[in-house]
């Protein structure tokens, strides 16, 4: 049998050496990566999305209510993010991702054995974080029939301005040094503004029940999230570390030009060894 062979061969060097004895002075110059680093710039808009939704497949089971076995679709619309470099976000900065991957160093397992940490901060003059929302829907199903608007966002944006450090959190897959899979290293984030918002009726869109969402202290630095045979755990060791305050402010039901019934609140809350898990129904 003839069999017939077609060599490739491609060199990309220009330059070839022989080998050749390394000094001491220059072997202890050479260093190697350390990990590496992404920068993400946003245009000055931010980055939105039309919509981001969930679709239940099978509605509610018939021993529970009867004659809603169809498919169901949660919505929120104009969804986005982007990294403020001013007060009104009209100049964006940018989104820093750090990889580093530790391991085995002559069998020896470094810091407690092999890890990859993704750390996630701000840059590029970038001082907080905005997220955008326009409202949350209910519809038929993917094609959108009877679609109502359950909440209402009249901001259109929440402002998450960390206190203290620009790198916010980190993954870690593998040996986890920080204790959680997704760990909060800084998640000081002072005051939470979502604005008015508004629970809209069905029937009447115009009446709402409508109030000021205010989050004050808010701090979950060193809480993160952890994957079990459960689902989804968030832990915290120290929820509200620093006294969280709740407040719904300018309390109104009926419409935008109803009486305020004004405002009602939590105050220093904490909670010692919060677990809370999130999980599939099965």
């Amino acid at each position: 049998m003839i069999k017939n062979v077609l060599a490739l061969c491609v060199v990309f060097s220009t330059n070839v050496y022989a080998l050749d004895v390394i000094s001491e002075d220059d072997l202890s110059a050479i260093s190697a990566q350390d990990g590496i680093s992404v920068l993400v710039a946003l245009p000055a808009a931010g980055w939105k999305a039309n919509e981001v939704s969930l679709t239940d497949t099978n509605g509610i089971n018939a021993s529970i209510v009867a004659g809603y076995a169809t498919a169901g679709t949660i919505v929120a619309t104009t969804v986005g993010f982007n990294a403020c470099a001013n007060a009104a976000c009209t100049t964006a900065g940018s989104i820093k991702f750090d990889v580093d991957m530790v391991g085995d160093h002559n069998g020896v397992a470094v810091g407690g054995g092999a890890m990859l940490n993704m750390a996630f901060s701000l840059t590029g003059g970038a001082t907080k974080m905005r997220f955008y929302i326009d409202d949350i829907r209910l519809r038929n199903g993917p094609s959108g029939i009877n679609e109502v608007v359950l909440v209402d966002f009249l901001q259109n944006h929440v402002d998450v301005t960390p206190i203290g450090s620009s790198t916010l959190f980190a993954v870690q897959l593998g040996n986890e040094s920080l204790g959680h899979m997704l760990h909060f290293t800084n998640g000081n984030f002072g005051t939470i503004d979502f604005g008015t918002v508004a629970f809209l009726d069905k029937q009447t869109p115009t009446n709402s029940l409508r109030f000021g969402f205010k989050l004050d202290e808010f701090d979950i630095t060193d809480t993160g999230f952890d994957i079990n045979l459960d689902g989804l755990v968030y832990t915290a060791a120290d929820f509200g570390k620093s006294l969280m305050d709740i407040t719904l402010s300018d309390i109104k039901m009926g419409g935008a030009a109803a009486a305020s019934i004004g405002s009602i609140g939590i105050q220093n809350l904490k909670v010692t060894n919060l677990v809370l898990t999130i999980s599939g129904k099965s």
